[in-house]
């Protein structure tokens, strides 16, 4: 199937479900690399369907469509250095990430549950990746962001956005574990050394 993000946005626009459901799938075989250099443009061409749908199964369906394509650089072992996509820096990566959570403090503002529970479940997926590449302040940027939103927000909406920021503080508190735990091993293994 061929993913023409212009095409792809016309397609969502209809609002038909098996179609919708094709491209989906069809995004979630790509590669980390290929999701990178689609991602961008299908995000210009899906940002006036979302904005201009009256239908709230075609907004959630971008942002399906969106969380898919995401590419996740930080969730991958090597980062950026593993993509195959020439010129692509950490800056470049940082700006895709940012036009990403961008689009979903959108989406969490959004009219209709369905859009908002499917942006915090993408925000899930972000936390995620910031944890793995050790992006504590950029997390922490995003969860002052949504702290922001919420406290602008009626009590509906309001859950959604909270659920989106305390999985990033959640994954924070893991992060830190983590952290201590590797650290605590390593003066074990140090100790040994001395020992023996």
């Amino acid at each position: 199937m061929t993913l023409d993000p212009d095409a792809v946005a016309d397609d969502f626009a209809t609002g038909d479900t098996a179609e919708t459901n094709r491209i989906i799938d069809a995004i979630d075989d790509l590669e980390t690399s290929e999701r990178y250099r689609l991602y961008d443009d299908l995000l210009d061409a899906c940002q006036p369907v979302f904005a201009d749908a009256e239908d709230g199964y075609v907004r959630q369906s971008v942002v399906r469509a969106l969380r898919e394509a995401y590419p996740g650089v930080e969730r991958t072992p090597g980062g950026v250095d593993e993509l195959n996509v020439e010129d692509a820096s950490r800056t470049d990566v940082a700006a895709q990430r940012g036009r990403h959570v961008t689009f979903l403090l959108d989406a969490l503002d959004d009219p209709d549950g369905r859009v908002r529970v499917t942006a915090a479940d993408a925000f899930d997926l972000l936390a995620v990746g910031l944890g793995m590449a050790g992006l504590a302040d950029e997390r922490d940027r995003i969860a002052a962001d949504l702290k922001s939103l919420a406290a602008n927000q009626p009590e509906e909406k309001r859950k959604h956005t909270e659920q989106a920021r305390e999985a990033l503080e959640q994954l924070g508190v893991a992060g830190m574990l983590a952290d201590a735990l590797s650290e605590g091993n390593d003066e074990g293994v140090d100790d040994a050394s001395v020992d023996g």
